[in-house]
């Protein structure tokens, strides 16, 4: 059982703002208390009094607007946490404050300076061990577990460290405000140290490799790319428009995918995204998704339906995408028994944007995670549905990176079950660097990589975001940082352009499949637009058996 949404931030705000008025009143007191060393009312005060001002940097900073401002000042949190931390081992060691309530206090400040000094040493560039995550791993873990999987991407990052009472109380309600926050920072280190071995093993689980992509895998008709905008509920903001269409553009992406709400499919919008990329839109896969939002277990009520078709017929008429996902995934609590619903919601999706662009190619969104993802699998790969396509996309936010992996094995297993090969897109790696580290982020990326270019059917990759928005989840911080998964995204880009025009699959595990593309080229239309369509065409058209 989860809190609802709307009460987490009531909550959370609540939480800070009692941290900030505990730290700033008791550091008041710690750097006027007499007997004290001149050092440790000097650390005290600072601690007290630069608190507020580092935590609003800190979250700031992470976002698009405030980077640019923000971004250089960004060293002020963990020196803080680091200050609080020495703060409360000195009141630990040479207080008179109880150790029942110091010593909790001092572990915790413990773990979150660590948190704060592992993100920071990450984000400017040195090469942490993946296990320095762990205990941000499990905080964020156990957030998901309460909060929902939103919560997981922020969790950590939002700790905040406290203040130690270096004298006993003086009043009965001074002793059991210390004894309940005592309490509190007892219990959540516990639960923290249960939850880190798990939280070890899932960043353990992550398959590691060489530093760069397999050139010897790439295939030249992979499509790689990136999505940009990040989920849109309206018009993109100029800057993240202008930000994520000078990264796609300078790497040379094959592929974009942009994800609306129903809600935000306006026709200004779409105007607005087709702008932003309105200068490569012919030599590109445009992959464009239709959120499901929090109302996806209605998503196939009367009302909703007409909502949601009546944004897919604005999608396909603004943007003329190449592959559109009606929904994102499979949502939440609809039961095996329910796959005809769905079935009947893809067939009436399909009907709409067919009647505006009948070229345009429709694909299912899974996760492979549940017995409806299987069954809805196979009506498309049973080739009897009017779903082209199968679109891999798990949105855990990085909480578990294996299940990636397994939902990468799940869909290889389904593949290897069909009569005729599917044509299967990779609609984003989930990674959450603020919280598991670049190397994850990395990994996986580079691991997806390398398995669509291993599998023939796999046609694209979308490899994340291409840059932070309100979650920092994409390949370059919302600073202009590019993170180290980008590398291996440029990597294996530039092998595609390097490979011989003769031989545009350099995958050779289904013979066919090389044969079709070789022969593909010779009937070529020489335009850019018509190089796109017929690869898409070219995907929809099973392989001789």
């Amino acid at each position: 059982m989860t809190i609802p949404g709307s009460v987490v931030p009531v909550v959370f705000v609540a939480l800070a703002a009692a941290m900030i008025a505990w730290n700033f009143s008791l550091g008041v007191r710690l750097s006027t208390m007499a007997g004290a060393s001149r050092v440790f009312r000097v650390v005290s005060g600072l601690c007290a009094f630069l608190f507020l001002p580092a935590l609003v940097i800190s979250l700031l900073a992470t976002s698009p607007a405030g980077a640019r401002v923000l971004g250089p000042l960004v060293w002020l949190w963990p020196l803080v946490a680091c200050g609080v931390l020495l703060q409360s081992v000195w009141a630990l060691l040479r207080g008179r404050s109880r150790v029942l309530v110091a010593l909790p206090l001092a572990v915790f400040n413990l773990m979150v300076a660590w948190i704060a000094m592992a993100h920071w040493l990450d984000a400017s560039g040195r090469a942490m061990p993946p296990w320095a995550f762990t205990p941000s791993v499990a905080i964020s873990s156990l957030a998901a577990a309460a909060l929902g999987t939103t919560a997981f991407s922020w969790a950590a990052g939002a700790l905040v460290p406290v203040l130690a009472p270096a004298a006993p109380a003086r009043w009965r309600l001074t002793r059991a405000s210390r004894t309940l926050l005592a309490a509190g920072c007892a219990t959540f280190c516990v639960l923290t140290g249960i939850e880190s071995s798990r939280a070890y093993g899932r960043i353990t689980s992550v398959p590691s490799g060489d530093v760069q992509p397999n050139s010897a895998r790439t295939r030249g008709d992979l499509a790689v790319g990136v999505r940009v905008f990040g989920t849109l509920a309206g018009t993109p903001s100029a800057a993240l428009a202008r930000h994520d269409a000078a990264l796609a553009d300078s790497m040379g992406v094959t592929a974009l995918h942009i994800e609306f709400t129903a809600d935000g499919a306006s026709a200004t919008a779409l105007d607005s995204a087709a702008r932003s990329i309105e200068s490569r839109r012919d030599s590109l896969v445009l992959v464009v998704t239709l959120d499901l939002g929090a109302g996806g277990s209605r998503a196939r009520d009367d009302e909703a339906m007409r909502v949601r078709l009546a944004a897919i017929t604005q999608i396909v008429r603004h943007l003329r995408p190449d592959i559109l996902l009606p929904a994102e995934r499979i949502a939440a609590g609809d039961g095996a028994n329910d796959v005809a619903g769905w079935q009947r919601y893809y067939e009436r999706a399909a009907a709409a944007a067919r009647g505006v662009d009948r070229n345009v190619t429709i694909a299912l969104a899974t996760d492979a995670s549940a017995a409806i993802d299987s069954a809805l699998t196979d009506w498309v790969m049973a080739g009897s549905s009017p779903v082209d396509a199968v679109a891999l996309s798990v949105r855990d936010d990085g909480a578990r990176p294996a299940r990636f992996t397994r939902a990468l094995d799940a869909m290889a297993r389904w593949a290897s079950l069909a009569s005729v090969a599917p044509t299967v897109w990779i609609v984003g790696v989930p990674t959450a660097p603020a919280i598991t580290g670049e190397l994850i982020q990395q990994r996986l990326v580079r691991y997806a990589l390398n398995w669509g270019a291993a599998h023939s059917w796999v046609r694209g990759i979308i490899a994340g975001d291409a840059s932070d928005g309100l979650t920092a989840t994409g390949l370059r911080s919302s600073s202009g940082q590019s993170r180290r998964a980008l590398a291996d995204v440029g990597a294996a880009l530039r092998a595609q352009r390097d490979l011989p025009a003769a031989l545009p699959a350099a995958d050779t595990t289904r013979g066919a499949d090389t044969l079709r593309a070789t022969e593909a080229l010779k009937t070529a239309d020489p335009s850019p637009r018509g190089a796109t369509k017929r690869r898409i065409s070219d995907t929809l058209t099973p392989p001789p058996q």
